[in-house]
C-alpha cells in the first residue's frame, strides 16, 4: 500500500456500505487513505436490495434508494482520480452499479460537498434477501469508526432482520 504524503488533488467519494470501513476500503484500493469524515445524504435511504453478489441468491448489499423523508449517513473520502477506475471495477460499473454525483452535508462542517456515489442498476434490484452478517459487521465497524450518529449505528445493528423496505428516518 502507498504511504501517506501531502494532500493530493482528487475527488470526494461518499461511502455508505462496506467501504465505510477504512481498513477494508484501503484493501480494495490497495493504497493508504487519509481519514474520511462523517456526512449525511438527505432525500435518500439506505436499502439492502442490490442482488447478484456471490453464489448465495439471498445475499444482498447496500444501495441508495430515493426516499423523500429519509437520510443516509456515510463517510466521505478524498480519493486520487486514478482510484476511480479501481473503485468502478470493484463496484461493477456499468453492469451492477452506476456512478453519480450527490450533495452531502458533512457532520461538524459548514459547507455542503459534491461527492461521487454508486447506485444499483435496476436489473440487479431484488425484493428479497438480507445482507450477510460479515457484510453488516463491516458497515457497523465503519459507522462506529467514523462516529456516525448513535441512533443510526443502532439502526444498522438491527438490520440483520430488516426487510428491504423501510429506511432510516432522520430529523433533518
Amino acid at each position: 500500500m502507498m504511504q501517506p504524503h501531502a494532500l493530493e488533488p482528487g475527488l470526494l467519494y461518499f461511502a455508505y456500505g462496506c467501504n465505510m470501513d477504512r481498513v477494508f476500503f484501503e484493501s480494495v484500493l490497495d493504497r493508504y487513505l487519509s481519514p474520511g469524515w462523517a456526512a449525511r445524504l438527505d432525500g435518500w435511504r439506505l436499502a439492502f436490495n442490490k442482488g447478484g453478489e456471490g453464489d448465495d441468491d439471498d445475499h444482498v448489499v447496500a444501495n441508495l434508494v430515493d426516499g423523500e423523508r429519509c437520510s443516509t449517513y456515510g463517510v466521505v473520502y478524498r480519493l486520487p482520480f486514478e482510484s476511480l477506475a479501481v473503485l468502478d471495477e470493484f463496484e461493477g460499473v456499468p453492469e451492477h452499479y452506476r456512478r453519480g454525483t450527490i450533495w452531502v452535508e458533512p457532520l461538524g462542517r459548514q459547507a455542503r460537498q459534491a461527492a461521487v456515489a454508486y447506485f444499483g442498476q435496476p436489473s440487479w434490484i431484488v425484493h428479497k434477501g438480507k445482507p450477510s452478517a460479515d457484510y453488516l459487521d463491516l458497515i457497523v465497524r465503519g459507522a462506529t469508526g467514523h462516529d456516525l450518529p448513535e441512533a443510526y449505528v443502532d439502526w444498522l445493528k438491527k438490520l440483520a432482520s430488516l426487510e428491504t423496505a423501510g429506511g432510516y428516518q432522520a430529523e433533518v
